[in-house]
């Protein structure tokens, strides 16, 4: 704001006093105006912008010497993401800086930061990239003079991508950024799909573990139940218990009659890794088996401790739609606690030793006691998550005895690489009167 002073002369006669008084004054209300004149001309700006608020405006302190295209950026992490058709990735995080110029609170108005994805070599400045607004990253504490900004975003169609940020400052042209780690240099040098973080898009990889009952409880009613709930499913991985054959060239035999109906419903070829662990019944020869409808790479069994039956633990890595992952399945001892410690500790062994290379691990199975037995603390403390517990720690999910569960003795566990998203019971509803088991599945 300007002030200006009007000072007139005055004609009428004054005593040498009073002429002295005034000479004084109008000396005085001249250096008021000299100072007030100065502070008009002081307060012109150099810059482009329009003073809405002078003194509280953001446009006042911004340093004109940093020019629109002087923004730098960098996708600082992460380096690869993964997410399911329709569903939010992680938060993507994406480094700022104003050369020269510390990034206050005002000076982020001026500034806007997108997060957002193509296709495969094509450029973010291409009508195909989507972009959504990403929000200010207070909580940065390695950001030094950068600021940090976050933002997911929801693709809805699988495949692979890269992903990536857009910063503007002050209306100015979209500088777009990718990465800065290992000696490169963000958007100094300008965005290349070779160092363009990557998006992989594809939907949720699905298990599912269930103790088939043997053959027993008219097999032959259940069968369709089974069938009907793994069609469902859609499952990648498949982890079962009491896999049993009868005896005999007309013998059934639970796993192949399932298998057999699945693919027939499904279209899909199943790979199956099997093993015969006991006796059961006098009757039947009983096992556990993984089943998968995609490729295994490798596989392995292991015999754990003896209890009141010979037990195994068996294991695959299987090429995912997700990429590699280790599947295995157990059935611990149903009688005895000392033993099925024992039991868990050998299965944790092998499975360290066939995952050399720490790949996301899947072990499904009955393990016939609670989440609040020693084996479920001992799996913990070897670094897996019970899937059920870590998404409804308040529930019990009972799963055991069908149709009237009061224990729940069947898991689905997860090493660390795997992000749990859903978890249900399933054949936990007679139909007809009939039960696809005594177990409910997961």
């Amino acid at each position: 704001m300007c002030l200006v002073f009007y000072f007139s002369h005055f004609s009428t006669k004054l005593s040498a006093m009073e002429q002295l008084s005034y000479s004084r004054l109008n000396f005085s209300a001249l250096l008021v105006f000299i100072f007030l004149f100065a502070q008009c001309t002081g307060d012109k700006s150099t810059n482009n912008h329009t003073d809405t608020d002078a003194g509280t405006d953001a446009t006042d302190i911004i340093d004109d010497t940093i020019t629109r295209q002087e923004v730098w950026c960098n996708t600082q992490w992460p380096l690869t993401t993964q997410t399911s058709p329709g569903a939010a990735t992680e938060s993507l995080y994406v480094r700022v800086d104003l050369p020269g110029l510390i990034i206050t609170p005002p000076i982020r108005e001026f500034l806007e930061v997108d997060v957002g994805f193509g296709p495969t070599g094509v450029h973010p400045g291409d009508a195909s990239w989507q972009w959504e607004t990403s929000d200010y990253n207070a909580s940065c504490l390695s950001c030094g003079s950068d600021v940090e900004y976050m933002g997911q975003i929801t693709p809805l169609s699988e495949g692979t991508y890269h992903w990536g940020a857009r910063v503007r400052y002050d209306s100015g042209p979209w500088q777009y950024c990718d990465r800065s780690d290992d000696g490169l240099e963000g958007s100094t040098d300008g965005w290349t799909p070779q160092t363009a973080p990557s998006l992989i898009v594809s939907r949720d990889l699905r298990v599912v573990t269930l103790n088939l009952r043997c053959l027993l409880d008219d097999f032959a009613s259940r069968l369709p139940l089974i069938v009907d709930t793994l069609t469902a499913s859609d499952a990648d991985l498949i982890g079962v218990q009491e896999v049993c054959t009868e005896d005999g060239p007309l013998g059934h035999d639970n796993l192949t009659e399932i298998i057999n109906a699945l693919s027939t419903r499904t279209g899909k070829q199943y790979q199956i890794v099997r093993t015969v662990t006991h006796r059961s019944w006098d009757t039947y020869d009983e096992g556990i088996a993984l089943v998968t409808p995609h490729a295994i790479i490798d596989e392995s069994e292991t015999s754990l401790p003896m209890g009141a039956f010979l037990r195994k633990v068996v294991m695959a890595r299987v090429e995912t739609p997700l990429g590699t992952v280790i599947m295995a399945t157990t059935h611990l001892d149903h009688l005895d606690a000392q033993t099925r410690v024992d039991q868990a500790t050998a299965a944790i062994s092998a499975l360290t030793a066939f995952n050399s290379l720490s790949e996301p691990l899947i072990l499904t199975g009955d393990f016939n006691e609670g989440p609040d037995a020693v084996v479920h603390s001992l799996m913990t403390d070897a670094g897996f998550s019970d899937l059920w517990s870590n998404l409804y720690p308040l529930d019990p999910g009972y799963t055991f005895p069908m149709p009237a569960p009061d224990i729940r003795i069947d898991y689905i566990w997860l090493n660390h690489k795997i992000t749990p998203l859903s978890i249900s019971r399933i054949l936990d509803t007679p139909v007809a009167g009939v039960t696809g088991s005594d177990h409910a599945g997961l």
